[in-house]
């Protein structure tokens, strides 16, 4: 169970974040939609400490959050180019790095590691090679191994689909699928709304610093009538309107 009340952030003036309030219980599995810059990515920051709201109170298994928020902290499983895996080291290394951070014992490093990069990775050698070289998508499947080596019962994903290919892109939803439990909660922030609607079944829209919408999937979408991309489009721009460009 994790809990925000009142949590509100401005940037030189510009509210991003206004008064938001939201529960996230076991089993969720939140789409954060919304338009560039509306804060979705200024909202997993807050959550994990690395931009300070001028206000708001977190709880996390009823309890308040205060200070470093060690124990939450240690549930989160992040996902974030703002956060991302150590460019000097190989993929092996760094996922060592995670394992020693978590205080993972060494048999169930071996295990998770051999099936987290062989589930991601073709190529074995490729762990090996410095991060620093790694494609965009390499470096993306090397962040989600080493967000979910410690078993979290959070995990935050910011924009997890870009960069990867379409088959990466499934494995991933097939991972999501399997890492869904009761005691467990997936934020996914992203604008890949073709991969979110096949794995969210809660939905959050936050547009001009509040939140638009909070509900189901199948509420959103009008019980399946709708796309997800039109859903979408008719909440945050209703006016839109068709323009014909005669000069094309």
């Amino acid at each position: 169970m994790l809990q925000i009340n009142h949590l509100s952030k401005s940037f030189a003036g510009r509210v991003v974040l206004d008064n938001i309030d939201l529960d996230f219980k076991g089993g969720d599995i939140i789409g954060l939609l919304g338009k560039n810059g509306a804060g979705k990515s200024t909202f997993l920051n807050c959550l994990i400490d690395l931009v300070l709201p001028e206000s708001g109170e977190f709880f996390f298994e009823h309890e308040p959050m205060n200070g470093d928020k060690l124990k939450f902290k240690k549930e989160l499983g992040i996902v974030s180019d703002i956060i991302p895996p150590i460019a000097e080291f190989t993929g092996h290394e760094y996922l060592e790095f995670v394992g020693l951070i978590h205080k993972i014992d060494k048999n169930t490093f071996q295990q998770r590691t051999a099936e987290l990069t062989t589930f991601f990775f073709e190529n074995q050698a490729d762990l090996n090679k410095k991060i620093k070289d790694y494609s965009t998508g390499m470096t993306k499947k090397i962040a989600l191994c080493g967000a979910v080596m410690h078993n979290p019962s959070v995990l935050l994903l910011d924009e997890p689909f870009a960069g990867l290919d379409p088959i990466a892109s499934k494995q991933l939803i097939v991972m999501l699928e399997q890492f869904q439990k009761p005691n467990k909660i997936i934020l996914i922030a992203s604008h890949d709304l073709g991969y979110v609607k096949q794995i969210v079944n809660r939905i959050l829209v936050l547009d001009d610093s509040k939140i638009k919408f909070d509900g189901s999937l199948q509420d959103f979408t009008s019980n399946g009538t709708k796309i997800l991309d039109d859903a979408l489009l008719e909440l945050l721009a209703p006016n839109t309107k068709t323009t014909s460009f005669d000069w094309m």
